[in-house]
C-alpha cells in the first residue's frame, strides 16, 4: 500500500518512517537551528555555512529552514532566509517544502513569515501535496484563510485527484493528530466560497466526500456540499 493511501486525504505519513530509515546526520547547523540556537546559526551563518545542506532527520534529512519552521522560530527563520536559504526547497520521505513543515506543526507564524520572505504558497511535494490541500485536510482554517489570501491555488489536484476541498472533508489521520470526519464546517464553508468551481472527488473509490460527512455525521457539512452541488446542478 502507498503511504498516500494511509490517510484519507493524501497526505504522507513522514513521521510515521522515522523508526523505518536511517536518519542523515545534523549538520553543524541544522542541529543548531533545531535546537533552537539563534545566536549559534547566526555565527554558523557569517562562517559560510551552506543553510541548503539538509541533515538530522530520515530519508535525507531535513534543512534548517524546515527545523526552525517546525518549531515556530521566526526569528531563525529570518536569518536562514536573508542568507539565502531556499523557501521552497523540499526535504525529507514527503518531499515536503518548508510551508509544509510549518503546518504539520501548526505553526502559524511561521507560515507567515515563510510567506513574506517569499515561500511559493502553490510549491509541490510528494504526488502533487499543496500547502492548502494539508492545511484544509488539518482543518486549520486560519492558515487554510492565510494560504488562500496568498494566492493558493483551491482547484488544485494531487495525482489521485485529492484536493484541498475533499482533504477538509475527509480529515486525516497520522501519528500527530487524528481529523477523520471530524466536521470541520469553516474550512470547507471557505473554500467552497473562494473557488465555486470545485467538483467533488472520492477520497477512496467509491466513497464520496458526502460519504465521510455522513460517517462523521456532520450535518452541517453534509448540508454545504449538498447546497453546493445542488447550485452547481442548476447552472
Amino acid at each position: 500500500m502507498r503511504p498516500r493511501n494511509w490517510i484519507a486525504a493524501g497526505i504522507p505519513l513522514l513521521s510515521l518512517f522515522s523508526g523505518c530509515f536511517l536518519e542523515r546526520p545534523h549538520t553543524a547547523l541544522t542541529a543548531a537551528a533545531a535546537a533552537g540556537r539563534a545566536g549559534e546559526v547566526a555565527a554558523l551563518l557569517e562562517q559560510g555555512a551552506d543553510p541548503n545542506v539538509p541533515g538530522g532527520a530520515p530519508g535525507g534529512g531535513f534543512t534548517p529552514l524546515d527545523f526552525a519552521a517546525r518549531d515556530g522560530r521566526t526569528d531563525i527563520i529570518s536569518l536562514l532566509l536573508k542568507s539565502g536559504a531556499d523557501p521552497d526547497l523540499r526535504s525529507g520521505l514527503g518531499d515536503w517544502t518548508p510551508l509544509m513543515h510549518a503546518i504539520h506543526k501548526n505553526q502559524e507564524q511561521s507560515l507567515r513569515a515563510l510567506l513574506n520572505g517569499g515561500a511559493n504558497v502553490n510549491a509541490r511535494g510528494r504526488d502533487g501535496l499543496t500547502a492548502l490541500i494539508m492545511a484544509a485536510g488539518y482543518g486549520y482554517s486560519g492558515m487554510v484563510r492565510e494560504l488562500l489570501d496568498s494566492g493558493a491555488d483551491p482547484y488544485a489536484e494531487m495525482a489521485d485527484g485529492n484536493s484541498a476541498l475533499t482533504s477538509a472533508v475527509g480529515g486525516v489521520s497520522d501519528i500527530d493528530r487524528f481529523t477523520l470526519c471530524s466536521c470541520q464546517t469553516d474550512t470547507v464553508q471557505t473554500l467552497l466560497e473562494e473557488a465555486p468551481d470545485l467538483r467533488l472527488k472520492d477520497n477512496f473509490p467509491g466513497r464520496s466526500a458526502r460519504w465521510f460527512a455522513r460517517l462523521g455525521r456532520c450535518s452541517e457539512v453534509l448540508r454545504l456540499l449538498e447546497q453546493y452541488e445542488s447550485k452547481r446542478s442548476s447552472l
